[in-house]
């Protein structure tokens, strides 16, 4: 045991690292499935001196951020098979795990980070979405580990260096996930009045920090999408459509998300939705965005109930993959139940636990806290899937973590 305490954590995990290999061998296919093409396209648009497609083209126009095509850009350039790209995605995952352990023992025990770690780097739901795909989540992932664990340093002791670091991964994670400008624009909203508290000041100031340098480096990107759509703070197109899912007034629709292009092959779908969608189906990409947000805003507005019971059901699709207007032909949600069924309880536990015992919360949690409500609500309006939850999962073990050994372990033992 003083052997493993003592090693290097890239020693520590290495036979992770030889696992992800593995099932990125095993998994991974040589064709392009779903979103992976469009990262694919939006690579080659880098390389030609532009990123959104033309403005007829909504789905490759602005509908993700560029951070992952540009990461992909080398690798199109250079012509290398798709399994070069995807190998990458082990070293995300691995060095993830490593910085998630890192800041996890500034919290608890060795023996437990180690613990905690190991069940994360093994929770297979994720790496195999993750690692044998050309898809954000396994950079993401990286991001967030990378952030927390440079935040944490500098929240606890004012390293310069770590707010540096932080910032730059925060807002390397705005440019791969778009919806994270927006997390750091409702945080920054929220933490105003607390910078004009004498208790709360200088907690939030260093919050402040590094949200708006975190922020200041979407600005390139903003800049562009202004001088394709002329509206400030346009990360995307794609938020329009997902809303307009999540606000279906018809029955047995459970605002999961559909492709516009393959509506027809879904006939009780199309039936219902074909007359407003071919309304605006010549309407340029911006417009069609904002006609998608209108009518979705109608919608729940006339249709309130049913859109709270989506909500329910996007909750499900998000910790459980279900449920489904078309029933898909899967178990996942049979190897989902359990592990993410207790996450969810303690995520509950740790919540309560923490509003209970805001006044003794760290600066680091309350930041943690505060991102992953923020987060988890804004997520839970659009149409949602696991893999979104996935990559937060060291965040939200984090604070669990901190919550159950501060206001619960330590408490029971007091009693005894």
């Amino acid at each position: 045991m003083n052997l493993v305490k003592h090693l290097n954590p890239f020693l520590k995990f290495l036979p992770l690292l030889v696992i992800y290999l593995i099932l990125c061998i095993l998994k991974q296919e040589n064709n392009l499935i779903g979103d992976e093409g469009r990262y694919v396209i939006y690579a080659d648009n880098l390389l030609k001196g532009f990123y959104a497609s033309t403005a007829e083209q909504e789905y490759t126009f602005l509908w993700n951020g560029p951070g992952y095509p540009i990461f992909l850009t080398i690798f199109r350039y250079l012509d290398l098979p798709f399994i070069i790209p995807k190998l990458f995605n082990t070293l995300f995952i691995y060095c993830g795990i490593i910085f998630f352990y890192k800041t996890l023992k500034l919290f608890i025990s060795l023996k437990k980070s180690v613990i905690i770690s190991l069940l994360l780097g093994l929770y297979y739901p994720f790496l195999v979405e993750a690692i044998p795909k050309l898809l954000t989540e396994a950079l993401s992932f990286f991001l967030i580990c990378y952030l927390i664990y440079n935040a944490t340093i500098y929240f606890n002791n004012g390293f310069s260096k770590y707010k540096w670091r932080a910032s730059i991964a925060l807002g390397c994670l705005i440019l791969t996930k778009i919806v994270f400008a927006y997390v750091i624009i409702a945080m920054l909203v929220i933490g105003i009045p607390f910078l004009f508290s004498k208790r709360q000041k200088q907690k939030v100031k260093k919050h402040f920090i590094i949200l708006t340098i975190g922020f200041c480096f979407s600005i390139p990107y903003q800049a562009y999408t202004y001088s394709i759509t002329n509206k400030l703070l346009f990360f995307g197109n794609s938020g329009g459509m997902s809303l307009y899912w999540m606000s279906t007034p018809f029955e047995n629709e459970f605002g999961d998300w559909h492709s516009f292009e393959t509506l027809q092959n879904k006939p009780q779908l199309y039936k219902n939705h074909s007359k407003f969608l071919n309304s605006i189906k010549n309407l340029p990409p911006v417009e069609k965005d904002i006609a998608l947000k209108t009518k979705a805003i109608e919608n729940i507005t006339n249709n309130k109930y049913k859109f709270f019971k989506n909500w329910q059901s996007n909750l499900g699709r998000l910790f459980f993959n279900y449920p489904y207007s078309i029933p898909a032909s899967s178990n996942s949600v049979l190897f989902l139940f359990i592990p993410n069924s207790i996450i969810a309880v303690l995520l509950v536990v740790s919540f309560v636990l923490s509003i209970k015992n805001y006044r003794k919360l760290k600066s680091s949690i309350y930041f943690f806290a505060i991102f992953t409500v923020i987060y988890l609500g804004g997520i839970s309006l659009l149409s949602c899937y696991p893999r979104f939850l996935y990559i937060m999962f060291p965040v939200i073990l984090i604070w669990i973590s901190y919550s159950m050994q501060e206001f619960l372990i330590i408490k029971i033992k007091s009693i005894k």
